[in-house]
C-alpha cells in the first residue's frame, strides 16, 4: 500500500470541464481519514490550486507551476525556481511572429498574465475563480516568473515556436508540453518529478512510497520516478508512448483516479 497519492489535476483528476466530481471529493476526503498523504501536482498557479484544495477541506503539500512552487499546508512556500530574468524579454520575444494563432501567458508571483484577452482560458478557472491580468509584455517585470507558457488551438501551431526555443535556449530551460496545445518553459532542472523528491523527503519518504496519476508530458518524470505510475486513458499520445507497458485506467470524465483509488484502499 502506498502511504502517498499524487495526482495531476486537469485531464487526470478534474474532467474536461475542470471541475472535480462529487464522487472525486468524496473518495479524496476518505483517503485523507485514513492517514493517506494527497498531493496535488500540476502546471496551475499556486492561487489557483489552493482555492481547490481548500473546497475540499484536507491538508495537502501543493506542487504547482510543475514544480516552480511548492507550498506546505500551512499555504507556506517552501520551493520557489523563477525563470533568469535575463531571459525573460528574450523568451516573450518568440511570441511575436506567432501572435495571430499563440496566446501568451505569465505567471508572476501571485499573479496570472495576458497580453490579450482569450476567453476559452476562463473554463480553467471554474472551479476556483482564480483568473488573469491584462499587461504589456514588452515592459513586465522580469522577477519572480515561475512559468511562461504558449496556447494554440493545435500542437501544430506551437512546433514552430517550441522547435525554435528549444535550438535557442537548450539546458538552459525545462521545457514541456501540459498538452499538445500547451508548450510551458521554466527554470532547468524544475519539474514535477524532483519537486516531488524535495516533498516526500521532508515527510521521510522516498519516491517509491507514491502512486502518481498524470495524463500530460508535463507528468513523464513524475511517473516515472514513482513506486508506481498510472496513466489515464485519455492522456497524451506522447505520454503513453514514452511510458511503454504503464498500466492505464479509465477516461477523466468517468472520475478514474477516485474510482482506482477506492478499489486500491478498500473505501
Amino acid at each position: 500500500m502506498y502511504p502517498v497519492v499524487v495526482s495531476d489535476l486537469d485531464g487526470t483528476l478534474l474532467n474536461k470541464q475542470h471541475e472535480l466530481s462529487p464522487r472525486t471529493r468524496e473518495v479524496i476526503q476518505q483517503l485523507s481519514e485514513k492517514g493517506i498523504k494527497f498531493i496535488f501536482a500540476t502546471g496551475r498557479h499556486f492561487q489557483d490550486v489552493e482555492r481547490i484544495r481548500a473546497q475540499l477541506g484536507v491538508d495537502m503539500y501543493l506542487i504547482t507551476s510543475n514544480g516552480a512552487r511548492v507550498h506546505n499546508p500551512k499555504g507556506e512556500m517552501i520551493v520557489q525556481h523563477d525563470i533568469d530574468p535575463g531571459l525573460v524579454h528574450p523568451l516573450l520575444s518568440l511570441r511575436k511572429p506567432f501572435e495571430d494563432t499563440v496566446h501568451t501567458n505569465v505567471y508572476q508571483g501571485e499573479q496570472w498574465l495576458v497580453e490579450v484577452e482569450h476567453e476559452d482560458l476562463h473554463a480553467f478557472s471554474k472551479e476556483s475563480g482564480f483568473t488573469y491580468h491584462r499587461t504589456d509584455f514588452d515592459t513586465v517585470a522580469t522577477t519572480a516568473i515561475q512559468k511562461i507558457f504558449f496556447v494554440a488551438k493545435s500542437h501544430a501551431e506551437l512546433l514552430p515556436l517550441s522547435d525554435r526555443t528549444r535550438e535557442r535556449y537548450g539546458d538552459q530551460l525545462y521545457t514541456t508540453y501540459s498538452l499538445p496545445e500547451c508548450f510551458e518553459i521554466m527554470a532547468p532542472g524544475v519539474c514535477k518529478g524532483t519537486a516531488l523528491a524535495e516533498v516526500l523527503k521532508l515527510k521521510g519518504y522516498g519516491l517509491q512510497d507514491a502512486i502518481a496519476f498524470g495524463d500530460g508530458m508535463n507528468d513523464l518524470e513524475m511517473l516515472s520516478s514513482v513506486g508506481k505510475g498510472v496513466v489515464m486513458g485519455n492522456a497524451d499520445p506522447s505520454l503513453v508512448n514514452s511510458l511503454p507497458g504503464y498500466e492505464r485506467i479509465g477516461h477523466c470524465d468517468d472520475h478514474s483516479v477516485a474510482e482506482y483509488l477506492a478499489k486500491l484502499y478498500c473505501i
